[in-house]
């Protein structure tokens, strides 16, 4: 694969930003392409196909070339978002690491992944694919710098749809607290400064595990749950958490254990409407993940106007204000807004291969261009 010699593109900062992006690409027309593949993402209206982009940035037919750098060209995706990290964090401090999910409709049941799945916030069933993102949230925007596909046992058990998606053998389906677990992993192996994780993780199955081994790696976190934790009555039963009082015995979510330990009533604007008082209830508590010594953490709860509580955080920011732990928590609404982004202006659903690597390949390049638009 090679680029045409009239594929010549004026060097100006978008070129700067791609040469220093693509670096670790072995070859010279690999980068190339990368450049052009960036370039149609930020600039073509509409769909961006990859004929569209080559014919619209190049004047050229050579998307047949361009198909093959984004779904069978070997260049390595993990060291392309690492440099993005970087890149980020050598323009802005990142606020915090943001886990959270896009999902990508798509028609017909050949793309890598995809499945008939009832969506809880589109309150419907779906075709599509799930992508499992960490970004960076910087103050104009959530970037979005790590994916994982999410792909269920049919396609890795059914050795045609293994093979006609090339998916690795070390690739496995696992549950989605396991994928964003790894991808905070590679976070940390790239070097990433470190940052406080948040998530809205309301409708994750293994949340309590997800959170366990967060602080097990002493990250901090600060992360929505969902009201269906479990709650001893000091009897023999378990209440749900939306009909109990936080601080009441002690607190059991799944696997893990939450003791109480004490508590503390705060007053203040801690709403997503700024305007809107309502009454938090930060609860010391106990998790005991199995890892080891058991390690206190907070459990902040917000209250109805007739003291019910309605909605929960789970925080090992101790020295942190509640107001702070919330504003931090609440960076994390932001991903909705970010994934309509990816889709709507940098081409995050026109991907038309079929592939396991082409699906990274082109989310790379996605998250490039976005983060470029924001910080370029």
């Amino acid at each position: 694969m090679s680029v045409s010699p009239g594929a010549v593109i004026t060097r100006d900062a978008l070129s700067d930003f791609a040469g220093e992006l693509f670096s670790s690409m072995p070859r010279v027309d690999q980068r190339r392409w990368a450049e052009v593949y960036l370039r149609g993402l930020l600039l073509v209206e509409g769909k961006k196909s990859v004929r569209r982009i080559s014919e619209d940035i190049l004047s050229l037919p050579v998307h047949q070339s361009l198909q093959q750098f984004i779904n069978q060209s070997p260049w390595g995706w993990d060291p392309v978002r690492a440099d993005l990290v970087r890149y980020i964090e050598n323009t802005q401090r990142p606020q915090a690491w943001v886990i959270s999910r896009a999902a990508i409709p798509k028609r017909g049941d050949h793309s890598v992944g995809v499945e008939r799945r009832f969506l809880h916030e589109a309150g419907r069933v779906v075709n599509c694919q799930i992508g499992l993102m960490v970004s960076l949230a910087v103050p104009s925007a959530n970037l979005p710098v790590n994916w994982r596909l999410l792909l269920s046992d049919r396609w890795l058990v059914q050795e045609s749809l293994r093979e006609s998606a090339y998916i690795p053998d070390g690739v496995r389906a696992n549950p989605e607290w396991v994928d964003f677990i790894e991808m905070l992993d590679e976070l940390g192996s790239w070097k990433a400064g470190p940052a406080p994780v948040v998530g809205d993780l309301r409708q994750l199955a293994g949340a309590d595990r997800l959170v366990a081994e967060m602080a097990q790696r002493e990250l901090d976190f600060a992360v929505e749950v969902d009201g269906s934790l479990r709650l001893p009555d000091g009897s023999s039963q378990l209440q749900d958490l939306r009909s109990s009082h936080p601080a009441r015995n002690a607190l059991r979510c799944a696997g893990s254990a939450l003791e109480f330990l004490g508590g503390r009533r705060w007053h203040g604007s801690a709403s997503d409407d700024a305007k809107q008082q309502v009454k938090i209830v930060s609860s010391i508590v106990r998790l005991s993940s199995g890892h080891g010594a058991a390690r206190r953490i907070r459990l902040l709860s917000e209250l109805s106007p007739t003291g019910a509580p309605v909605r929960f955080w789970l925080t090992n920011l101790m020295d942190h204000r509640v107001d702070e732990v919330l504003a931090l928590s609440r960076l994390a609404v932001r991903s909705k807004a970010s994934a309509q982004a990816l889709e709507e202006q940098f081409g995050l659903r026109d991907f038309e291969g079929r592939s396991f690597r082409g699906w990274h390949h082109h989310t790379t390049m996605v998250s490039a261009a976005h983060a470029f638009d924001q910080l370029g």
